[in-house]
Parts: structure tokens; C-alpha cells; sequence
């Protein structure tokens, strides 16, 4: 298991598609997993309500452009919210000051919840 994931049990891994929608120029269109391979950013998903944030885990530290795409392991801080609804193909949006990608989950991990 990756170092930055020794202590959290990835609940869901989904797919993130950069597109920057809610950024305009003047805005940084890049979007960053330093050395800790760890992100925090609030998620807006289809089925829950409001925006929660996701803890994304990522393999290697990666600098992710308008464009590209990646797949992450996911744990959510209010899981109840989630559990019931979430399903492979559930669809979301991660949001900074306005959506800047969206997602889609690809596996459930059932021993996560």
C-alpha cells in the first residue's frame, strides 16, 4: 500500500477528466498531486447533497493540464452520505472556487465503507 494511504482504506476509485470549465485565463488551468500523492478538494456528486470533500490518493506526484485525465483512490470524511448512493458510473464534479473536473467512479472497494 502506498505510504500516504498506510492509514485511510480507499473507499471508491474514480476517474478525474480536467476541463477547467468554471476557470477562466486568468485562472491556473493545472491542477497538482505533490510528493505526498495526497489531495483534499470538495466534490459535488450526483445523488448527495451539497459539496463534501474527497481525499484523493494517487500513485506518483503528477501535475495534471486542462485536458488530462488520471484515475485516483478516494475516502470521503462523511462516508453515510455516500454509501447508499455511490455506484460504478456515478458521476461528480470537484470544485476550487468553481468546478474544474469531472468524475466518474470506475470500483467500489466494499471493505472501504
Amino acid at each position: 500500500m502506498r505510504k500516504s494511504m498506510s492509514k485511510v482504506k480507499p473507499q471508491f476509485k474514480m476517474k478525474i477528466y480536467f476541463e477547467f470549465s468554471e476557470h477562466d485565463e486568468s485562472r491556473r488551468q493545472w491542477f497538482m498531486f505533490g510528493e505526498d500523492l495526497h489531495r483534499r478538494v470538495p466534490m459535488q456528486m450526483d445523488g448527495v447533497e451539497g459539496l463534501n470533500t474527497v481525499g484523493m490518493f494517487i500513485e506518483h506526484a503528477a501535475t495534471f493540464n486542462k485536458g488530462d485525465s488520471c484515475e485516483v483512490d478516494c475516502a470521503v470524511i462523511a462516508p453515510e452520505l455516500f454509501e447508499s448512493v455511490i455506484e460504478v458510473g456515478s458521476k461528480g464534479k470537484l470544485w476550487d472556487g468553481g468546478f474544474f473536473a469531472s468524475t466518474e467512479v470506475t470500483k467500489i472497494y466494499s471493505n472501504g465503507w
